[in-house]
């Protein structure tokens, strides 16, 4: 937790971000002054293509989806004849 040490009487010890987040704009603005600066911002990942299904690859999804619904119910049935 950064914690921001003031000497202004205005602040008159340590403030948690919670306190800034309601104290009045000019003890908000003196805080935020004291913080030290932000680190630099890391570079993104250059985005990727994601590769896409091809026509064999979907045909073989949907028959094992189509087997796994059917197989059941034609086992079912089968058995209860």
């Amino acid at each position: 937790m950064n914690v921001a040490v003031a000497p202004d009487p205005v602040l008159p010890g340590p403030l948690s971000p919670e306190l800034v987040l309601v104290s009045p704009p000019e003890v908000a603005r003196l805080a935020r002054k004291l913080l030290s600066p932000p680190p630099a911002a890391r570079r993104a990942a250059p985005i990727t293509q994601e590769a896409q299904l091809g026509a064999a690859t979907l045909t073989a999804v949907w028959l094992f989806c189509l087997a796994t619904t059917l197989g059941p119910l034609i086992f079912t049935a089968l058995v209860t004849r």
